[in-house]
């Protein structure tokens, strides 16, 4: 094995030098044009895609530079056997966590609503990113001369045995992927359990599914209980909800005016608080003799569950104003003791 310094130049530095350049100069001119370009598009996933490449592309470019080197310069054969599997592993495997962060991606991209994305412990993204790293390794130890055959059948034994040992563990891994699949509970998605228990999902990971309650405590719900229950999405078809407001006037009350009166308090709020839907048309109905008020109903429409909140606060105190304006009564309960 001889090297002269005209060999090490010529297809030595010269092509690690041109490697360099032309990788920086895509890096610095080309990419940012692309990216302008991805930009103007509806298309999310181009962006993801450009971004990912920016990342390798000088390491691609000098991986190529250096497999032209170890194969034009005189390298003993074992030497060269060893150089190029060497640098194909490697180029594999640069290759394979660039797949591995483009379809982790994709999923977020697909799977996000409303600007909500996927968290990094997410069920799909891990299992994607699993699958392409797996595909990778067989790959390098393919380049590399070893024979995967073998390798596949103990897995294969290997991974039966750790499916009897974990059907906990799978079953709530396979129910995680229904649920996703099905697209009837995604991450965002405003729910209530059959407990009772109302919150966000913040996640779907391989073992159980996390919702974030209004009051800003955690549930931790295990996949296959999730997939076997009554859950009632508030999301799914249209987050808008309709929500009642329950009031009591007295009996000597003109309902006429009543029900005027809160129809235009009900369109007032809906019109100055932030979440009220402004071209929901709301309505009064009377349903009940109480003990010492006739009650009704008030409803409203607004575009999220928790923006009820603000809305029913602010209605109550406009009702409250206007109803001691007309003159209309709010009675305090009252209970009548016949002593014997």
């Amino acid at each position: 094995m001889i090297f002269d310094i005209q060999t090490i130049l010529w297809h030595g530095a010269l092509p690690l030098g041109i490697a360099l350049i032309l990788g920086w100069g895509v890096k610095a001119f080309v990419v940012p044009k692309l990216i302008k370009l991805t930009h103007k598009t509806a298309w999310k996933s181009d962006d993801l895609v450009i971004g990912v490449i920016k990342k390798h592309i000088i390491t691609w470019f000098v991986l190529v530079a250096l497999l032209y080197t170890v194969r034009n310069i005189n390298l003993n054969d074992k030497y060269l056997e060893w150089a190029n599997k060497g640098l194909i592993g490697i180029l594999i495997f640069t290759l394979t966590i660039a797949a591995a962060k483009i379809g982790a991606g994709l999923t977020t991209i697909r799977s996000a609503r409303e600007d909500v994305e996927l968290p990094d412990s997410s069920i799909l993204s891990n299992i994607i990113k699993v699958v392409i790293y797996v595909l990778g390794f067989m790959l390098i130890l393919q380049s590399a001369g070893v024979q995967i055959t073998p390798l596949l059948t103990a897995l294969g034994v290997g991974g039966l045995a750790v499916a009897l040992a974990l059907q906990d563990t799978l079953s709530n891994l396979f129910a995680g992927i229904q649920l996703v699949s099905s697209g009837k509970t995604n991450i965002g998605d405003f729910i209530e359990l059959e407990n009772g228990k109302r919150g966000f999902i913040t996640d779907i990971n391989w073992r159980n599914t996390t919702v974030q309650t209004v009051s800003n405590n955690t549930v931790v719900v295990p996949n296959s209980t999730l997939s076997n229950s009554i859950v009632e999405n508030f999301f799914l078809e249209d987050k808008c909800i309709t929500f009642k407001v329950l009031v009591g006037v007295g009996y000597d009350s003109d309902l006429d005016l009543v029900e005027r009166v809160s129809i235009e308090e009900a369109v007032k709020t809906l019109n100055t608080v932030e979440g009220g839907v402004t071209d929901f048309e709301p309505f009064v109905r009377f349903y009940n003799f109480g003990a010492s008020s006739i009650d009704l109903k008030i409803f409203l429409r607004v575009k999220e569950f928790s923006d009820q909140f603000a809305v029913t606060s602010e209605l109550i105190k406009n009702i409250s104003r206007r109803y001691k304006k007309e003159g209309i009564n709010i009675p305090f309960p009252i209970r009548t003791v016949i002593q014997g």
